[in-house]
């Protein structure tokens, strides 16, 4: 039968499905209660694979069974009924329970999965592990709605924008500089956005507490490096969070002080966005910062990324949301991918990956262990052969004692002392261990150019607006308090740009072109191609990153006395996207023609 712990459970603390064999051990079923799960137990007549099939998925946390045999085939058995149990769930923990230690070397054993022996302290930290990693790859996991504010608790209420802003993308924290000395000489508010996907592959010094803990400090420096350029040269500065579509990222930039933020949920059903949008409002309210949203999808890839927002779709979403401002999409498209939740799940298997590569990677060793003993076992050598317990005493050298040996140390060991028909075993055993670590590296390769894949694979200089939709759309917005915001500004001619102000538009938003715009300044400074690097995704952002870091290094010291390409760059911020906001010609602008 399937048994419950007694003390009733809040529905969202996790399952244990453990085996009657487990539940039955003193010291482990005092372990496992420890955690203050829901825990379930199977046995003969109910297996563990029966009762992962009753419950919802992705609602227990780990599997705990009892471990029936020692060595080599500890590790086969263990790797079967790993995959047998993970059928439907990728990310299920896997404990199995040893009275012995020395039983199987937890570093054979996969991601996610580990022993449990007498006396072991390590289970919390392995069960905080699994809910880690599942919020990392499941964007549902992290973004339960947020309780409520308290009754009688007022929402703040966020200040009011004037006329047509620039809104500049941050790929560097050296791009504040300019867009600050823009505030200063125009006496105007400009706004510079950073995405959390941006934030995490242009800015952050590292990941090692997490994708989520790493934005929250770049958020924390940006703010003070405005606050600073703020108060240094008289500007109006402002800091906007761009593209967010985790609670956890929008509450991080609240807390460190951005002026505003955009709750984006367009890429779910218009259903899914009103309510993501609105508990993500609810979030930013009480901190008193602009809250933006969006409807219809502008990024996408495909023939999403040109779909048009409907006027139909445009008023259901304003009404249903207390948003400030509302980004649509009429005609214009993004050169820049802003996907960090795929960015997430892709550091989170990068992690799993490296959690067994260390050292020898046993884990592989294992795997290729199994493998060569499939091929034995296939060539028709009974269990009790030389060659059998040839592989067993490998595995055991190499896993049951301690730190023991460096495997290439076992195998030149054992090629000393084995007859020489038998060294192509050794040999293969070899190849499969390698290619399997191989494997692993090249995977990891993978992931990472998926996430530094951030440029499109086609130009465009020019996109057309659709002037009619974007009166229409503001029309809707007319007596409500709230405006309409253009993303994807770099894409618009300076004649569509000029038109915006008078549809009455609160924001423009500028990004690949002004990356652009500045490594071209930047390379009068520091002469070098960064385009000259051979390859994609990894390796040309790599490349930019480090001449940016190289050419950039001091530039919280160049306030006061700015180089002159900075001067340059700003001059063309101002006559290409600045002036064209406020109805000027370029004739007009600043620095004359561009």
């Amino acid at each position: 039968m399937l048994s419950a712990a007694v003390r009733p459970r809040r529905n969202d603390v996790p399952h244990a499905v453990i085996s009657a064999e487990v539940w039955h051990t003193e010291w482990a079923r005092d372990l496992v209660e420890r955690l203050a799960l829901r825990t379930v137990i199977a046995d003969e007549r109910l297996s563990c694979e029966r009762v992962l099939d009753t419950l919802a998925a992705q609602s227990v946390a780990f599997v705990c069974e009892e471990l029936p045999v020692s060595g080599l085939a500890a590790m086969t058995w263990a790797a079967r009924r790993t995959e047998a149990l993970r059928r439907d769930d990728p990310l299920l923990g896997v404990v199995f329970m040893v009275e012995d230690p020395r039983a199987l070397d937890p570093r054979a054993l996969g991601p996610l999965v580990r022993t449990l022996s007498p006396g072991d302290t390590d289970l919390p930290g392995f069960l905080a592990e699994v809910q880690r990693v599942r919020r990392e790859f499941h964007w549902e996991a992290r973004n339960r709605r947020p309780a409520s504010r308290p009754a009688g608790e007022a929402a703040a209420r966020p200040a009011r924008w004037a006329g047509t802003v620039p809104n500049f993308n941050v790929k560097h924290p050296s791009m504040l500089l300019p867009y600050a000395l823009l505030s200063a000489r125009t006496r105007r508010e400009v706004y510079c956005e950073v995405s959390p996907q941006e934030a995490l592959l242009f800015v952050a010094d590292s990941v090692g507490r997490g994708p989520a803990a790493a934005v929250a400090e770049v958020f924390r420096t940006l703010r003070q490096d405005v606050d600073r350029l703020n108060s240094a040269l008289g500007s109006r500065l402002r800091l906007h969070l761009d593209h967010a579509d985790d609670y956890e990222v929008v509450q991080a930039a609240c807390e460190a002080g951005f002026d505003s933020v955009m709750v984006d949920g367009s890429g779910r059903t218009l259903h899914q966005n009103v309510l993501f949008t609105n508990a993500a409002t609810e979030l930013a309210r009480r901190y008193g910062v602009l809250v933006e949203g969006e409807i219809g999808s502008i990024d996408g890839a495909g023939l999403r990324k040109w779909n048009k927002t409907t006027p139909g779709d445009f008023t259901r979403f304003a009404e249903d949301t207390d948003l400030d401002l509302i980004g649509a999409h009429v005609g214009q498209f993004h050169s820049f991918d802003y996907g960090f939740a795929a960015t997430r799940r892709s550091l989170a298997e990068v992690g799993l990956l490296d959690d067994r590569a260390t050292g020898d990677d046993l884990h592989a060793f294992t795997e290729a262990c199994a493998s060569v003993e499939k091929e034995l076992n296939d060539a028709g050598l009974p269990g009790y052969s030389a060659e059998h317990r040839l592989l067993a005493a490998l595995a055991r050298r190499a896993t049951t004692e301690g730190d023991g040996p460096r495997l290439d140390a076992v195998f030149q060991e054992m090629r000393a002392r084995v007859p020489v028909y038998q060294r192509p075993l050794l040999d293969a055993l070899e190849k499969e261990w390698l290619e399997r670590r191989l494997a692993k590296a090249r995977r990891k390769t993978e992931l990472w150019d998926e996430v530094f894949a951030t440029e499109p694979a086609r130009e465009h200089r020019y996109a057309a607006i659709d002037h009619g939709l974007v009166q229409t759309l503001t029309k809707v917005l007319d007596g409500t308090g709230r405006a309409l915001v253009v993303h994807g500004g770099t894409s618009l001619s300076r004649v569509d740009l000029a038109s915006l102000p008078a549809h009455g538009v609160a924001r423009v938003n500028f990004g690949s072109g002004v990356y652009a715009d500045y490594l071209e300044a930047l390379r009068a400074h520091l002469p070098v191609d960064v385009n000259a690097a051979t390859g994609e995704g990894t390796w040309k952002h790599l490349r930019r990153m480090s001449y940016l870091a190289e050419a950039t290094r001091d530039w919280r010291s160049w306030t006061d006395a700015p180089p002159s390409f900075v001067d340059t760059f700003v001059s063309r911020l101002e006559r290409c996207y600045a002036a064209p906001l406020r109805g000027r010609t370029p004739e007009q602008a600043q620095g004359g023609r561009s």
